[in-house]
């Protein structure tokens, strides 16, 4: 209708309509286009909303794991010290060799840390981090996720130590599968109490088994150190994991 009129100015020589046809067109496309351009906006802005709300949902489950993790090895590290303590002083734990036993093999627990990152590497494999308009907030999420605290100590986070192997090769296997399935919930990854399957005497024989391996007491010690590393280090990312969520859930409430 448009190029019909416009056509008919022509032919009539009215410029001044066809100056006004010009503008109208012109203005619809502009107009056109921001529209178009705003929707994409908003649907930008509603993708990047829907990334945020997920990366603070997996925040918190992280914070989760975290601190269950923390809490799991400090009871290893509790267990060892005790087993170190009758080791350099001989004292029983609870005065009882089979609470001792039960110190040595508990302390061998591990629980490897990885991180809770499915949506980060969704949106880094999509090519969507773009979405989040803030490049504080972008280089955050790269510093906790690919060059953080977790990366930096990957191979102590993982560590499988020798002296979860080395105790449980000395330890009679009736009462390691004991201490397996009546001192500790693998359902739940937790500890709990149990009774001894054998008598004071017998353990105590258990005991002097560990004595007399040369590097039994070395390997706790290196576990016991690498240990408290480990908490180190999940401290200091938990205190990270905070502070990226508070920034997220500030985006969040904008």
């Amino acid at each position: 209708m448009i190029l019909r009129r416009v056509i008919a100015h022509f032919r009539n020589q009215e410029w001044t309509a066809i100056f006004i046809d010009f503008v109208i067109v012109v203005l619809g496309v502009f107009v056109g286009i921001q529209v178009a351009n705003w929707n994409e906006m908003r649907l930008e802005d509603q993708r990047a909303h829907g990334f945020l709300e997920r990366l603070s949902g997996d925040l918190d489950q992280e914070l989760a794991f975290i601190d269950k993790r923390i809490a799991y090895i400090g009871r290893s590290i509790a267990y060892g010290e005790a087993a170190l303590e009758w080791v350099e002083n001989g004292t029983l734990t609870g005065g009882s060799a089979w609470q001792t036993v039960l110190a040595f093999v508990q302390a061998s627990r591990i629980l490897p840390y990885s991180p809770v990152d499915s949506t980060y590497q969704e949106m880094r494999s999509a090519g969507e981090l773009g979405l989040v308009r803030d490049a504080g907030l972008r280089t955050a999420l790269t510093e906790y996720y690919v060059s953080g605290t977790f990366a930096r100590a990957d191979y102590i986070m993982k560590l499988n130590p020798a002296y979860r192997s080395n105790v449980r090769g000395l330890t009679p296997y009736r009462i390691g599968r004991h201490i397996g399935t009546k001192c500790f919930d693998m359902t739940e990854v937790t500890h709990k109490p149990c009774e001894s399957p054998v008598d004071e005497a017998i353990a105590g024989e258990v005991l002097r088994r560990y004595a007399e391996d040369p590097s039994l007491v070395r390997d706790l010690n290196f576990w016991m150190d690498s240990a408290h590393q480990m908490v180190d280090i999940l401290r200091q990312l938990r205190a990270s994991c905070v502070g990226l969520k508070q920034r997220i859930d500030t985006q969040l409430d904008d």
